[in-house]
């Protein structure tokens, strides 16, 4: 483990009250940790010591098929106003050092900048939530734009922390309120009550998602694994995340809890159109015509895509459910746009497109000429040639009747079509977003931060937090 401090950029205390930034990521294992309970501890420790927010943390979270991602894949910026940032970096330095999980493979970046960032940190997003990322160039660039970095382990995680800086909050954005519990609580069961989430679910969709599974009667909004969140609702404005929190049943002290800005739900890594000759890891979606489509062992769809003068191979894979039921659905000739990441390639087998979305533009009815019935025992005749009738394959007799035309009627129509939401990513963008994109952030409101129910909020503009 070690830690370096790039150039710095900072101002000294006593200076006129300036902007900054910070990134956050790679804190996690395994075993426990969360980069998110960071930045909430974090944001509590800055107001202790004066700084002031008036916008939403973010809770960005990159492209999902690198084989080296984090647990959740998720990184975070804080955004505020301060009169000492080298107190604030020292401040937020000292809780990564206490709160990584570096002895289990984290390697965590914390970056420290002025607002607003160089148009270098909104590139490198676009690139890290689609694609593959150097983060010893990452780290070179930092230095020569003079951002104060504090690194652990290897380094890697200042991609994920520059990256979430980079992320604009007047993109399409959701939100999402992360509860947390005590650390004695970590790693046994999370209790909240089913009928609660499905009770808050239906007074709240739309405008909350992926709360419930239907299919499979389970909650979605609490995780399973060893880390501080209790749970998390993701909702399309801050204030119906508070609201909803507030309806549900569950027998736990909580630590507090937050609502964040986030990229979730929103398809971001998959706004890239990827090229013929697929890369790894790449994220993104391409168009083109089915030219077959197969089942194979366990219940997994395949098609090859007839796409800008190749073929590409997609699969459905039956966990993902609904959407594996789509892929089984296409038929030759079928026009989709294919959505999701590159499979990398093997000696057994080429690259091939792991499939998160597919779009169907056209499924054309199909005309087929169908033989007659046999008079005599009711089975399919076959024909004998052209203008020669046709004869029974089980009883010999013959027929001059003429075939007929059917119409094969399809059941798949166009339209976008998801995996089932338990096999849903934190980026899949769910149907009932399309349409109701935002097209400007929400303002703080109350509850937007708590701590032991004590909502730490002083200005009754409800725009800022100073303690």
């Amino acid at each position: 483990m070690f830690s370096r401090h790039l150039k710095s950029a900072l101002g000294r205390p006593g200076e006129t009250t300036t902007r900054y930034l910070i990134g956050v990521d790679d804190t996690d294992s395994q075993f426990g940790g969360c980069t998110t309970y960071l930045g909430f501890q974090i944001i509590q420790a800055l107001a202790d010591i004066g700084c002031i927010f008036d916008t939403y943390p973010r809770l960005v979270r990159l492209n999902p098929n690198v084989p080296f991602k984090t647990r959740g894949n998720a990184a975070v910026c804080i955004e505020f106003e301060s009169d000492d940032p080298v107190m604030a970096f020292e401040t937020a330095n000292s809780l990564l050092l206490a709160n990584s999980e570096v002895r289990n493979g984290a390697n965590s970046g914390l970056l420290f900048l002025s607002a607003p960032p160089p148009a270098f940190f909104s590139e490198l997003y676009s690139t890290a939530v689609s694609g593959l990322v150097n983060y010893r160039r990452i780290l070179s660039r930092l230095g020569s734009e003079g951002v104060r970095c504090s690194i652990l382990g290897n380094g890697m995680g200042v991609v994920g922390a520059a990256a979430s800086i980079g992320f604009r909050n007047q993109e399409d954005h959701t939100y999402e309120l992360i509860a947390y519990r005590s650390p004695e609580n970590c790693g046994t069961p999370r209790n909240v009550d089913a009928k609660s989430v499905v009770e808050m679910e239906r007074q709240t969709f739309p405008h909350t998602f992926n709360s419930f599974d239907h299919e499979r009667g389970r909650i979605l909004i609490t995780p399973h694994g060893p880390d501080p969140v209790f749970l998390g609702i993701r909702a399309d404005s801050p204030e119906i995340a508070i609201q909803a929190f507030g309806q549900l049943r569950y027998k736990e002290k909580l630590t507090g809890s937050l609502v964040y800005l986030t990229n979730q739900c929103t398809d971001a890594h998959l706004s890239q159109r990827l090229a013929p000759d697929l890369k790894a890891y790449q994220s993104g979606w391409l168009s083109g015509t089915v030219k077959e489509v197969e089942r194979g062992e366990g219940g997994h769809a395949y098609f090859d895509l007839a796409s800008q003068g190749s073929e590409v191979r997609c699969a459905a894979y039956e966990p993902s459910g609904d959407l594996c039921r789509t892929a089984g659905l296409l038929e030759t000739g079928d026009g989709i746009l294919v959505f999701g990441g590159v499979r990398r390639a093997t000696r057994k087998h080429g690259p091939i497109i792991n499939v998160e979305k597919i779009e169907v533009i056209s499924a054309p009815t199909r005309v087929r000429h169908e033989n007659p019935l046999c008079g005599k025992c009711s089975k399919r005749m076959k024909s004998e040639g052209t203008d020669k009738g046709f004869q029974c394959g089980v009883c010999g007799a013959k027929s001059r009747k003429s075939s007929r035309r059917v119409t094969h009627r399809r059941t798949l129509v166009p339209g976008i079509y998801l995996p089932s939401a338990g096999a849903q990513r934190h980026l899949t963008k769910q149907l009932v977003r399309y349409g109701t994109e935002p097209t400007a952030v929400h303002p703080l409101v109350k509850g937007w931060l708590s701590k032991h129910d004590y909502i730490r909020q002083v200005r009754t503009d409800d725009v800022s937090l100073k303690r």
